[in-house]
């Protein structure tokens, strides 16, 4: 089988994207490790996202208590939904994964990206650190215990978003 690479996208120097974090606007929520599609990207957005980073979208979305709500068919496809407290209409988005099972999420909340302004944990301060050293040595084992879990997810987070690019 022949799968045609995913273009990557690039700043306007050129530069190829890489993955950033992010969290939902207004919310302790993530981080969420994603490949943006473009450098110019606006809080609303579409990132792609693996399943596991989805499911955890869906997961804290449900717990914050937003209303909005996500199931995933057998397939993979990931329907949102929401109720009409809180857009006044309410509705439904299908999300089908591409060929690499990453997700196009964006246009019903704002992004935001994480950094030192979004409150944070050890936790998640280590998932970020390894998400953001996934090019680099692997520094789990300098991490206590269950800090480097959450590094090493950090960093294959990072790899299986970025599965598949057109590498130049």
């Amino acid at each position: 089988m022949t799968t045609t690479p995913v273009t990557v996208p690039t700043y306007a120097d050129g530069t190829r994207l890489s993955i950033q974090l992010f969290t939902v606007e207004g919310s302790g929520c993530g981080p969420y490790v994603a490949l943006p599609l473009s450098s110019a990207w606006t809080p609303y957005s579409a990132h792609l996202f693996t399943r596991a980073t989805a499911e955890m979208i869906v997961r804290n979305l449900e717990n914050d208590g937003r209303g909005i709500f996500g199931t995933f068919a057998d397939d993979g496809t990931l329907t949102l939904t929401w109720t009409e407290d809180y857009d006044g209409e309410g509705g439904t988005q299908k999300v089908t994964p591409d060929a690499h099972g990453r997700y196009e999420i964006g246009g019903l909340w704002g992004w935001d990206d994480w950094g030192y302004h979004v409150p944070h944990t050890e936790w998640q301060a280590a998932l970020v650190q390894g998400a953001a050293e996934y090019r680099q040595a692997d520094a789990s084992a300098s991490l206590p215990l269950p800090l480097n879990a959450l590094y090493s997810w950090g960093r294959e987070e990072a790899h299986r978003v970025t599965l598949g690019l057109e590498r130049s």
